[in-house]
């Protein structure tokens, strides 16, 4: 057996090796006839041509699975996409309200005479109302294009506003 012969059939066993599952029993076929081919340069263009084929047809299964592979990834992207919308806007709810209530901590410190930390309405209009209508209105105007955002703005705003209810009815 000379040199293109082995040449030959270590490229349709490398074929084999690197072929999908459906490709496989074909690509093991063309190497079986090798053997029947007369001449060992005409056995190299035999398995040049066979590998070539077997190439075209691995690379249609190949696209195959990964073009369904990639549509997955799609929908579990958007799962993700979702996911963090949702938390984009809970953060963002809760970045509102504490910085709410970080304004009267810094207008108290500030300003030790006008008595704020000892009045019990600037708690409640800076911390809770005015931070749950800007819940509200980012909630209406965020809705049709960031569905996500806005439900976990709205979803940490009713949280906090649950909290408030139950703060006030036992106190």
């Amino acid at each position: 057996m000379g040199m293109p012969r082995k040449l030959a059939a270590k490229l349709l066993r490398a074929a084999i090796r690197l072929a999908p599952p459906q490709s496989r029993e074909w690509a093991a076929a063309m190497l079986r006839e090798l053997d029947f081919i007369e001449g060992d340069w005409a056995a190299l263009f035999w398995a040049l041509g066979s590998f070539g084929a077997i190439f075209r047809h691995a690379a249609t299964e190949w696209r195959a699975y990964f073009t369904n592979q990639e549509n997955k990834e799609d929908q579990m992207n958007e799962t993700g996409k979702k996911a963090i919308g949702f938390a984009s806007g809970a953060l963002l709810a809760l970045v509102v309200s504490l910085s709410g209530l970080g304004l009267l901590w810094i207008l108290a410190i500030l300003f030790p005479g006008l008595g704020i930390d000892h009045l019990e309405w600037t708690h409640f209009l800076g911390a809770i109302v005015i931070p749950e209508i800007i819940f509200v209105v980012s909630a209406v105007l965020l809705w049709r294009k960031r569905t996500p955002v806005a439900a976990g703005i709205l979803l940490t705003g009713i949280g906090i506003a649950i909290h408030v209810a139950v703060h006030l009815a036992t106190h």
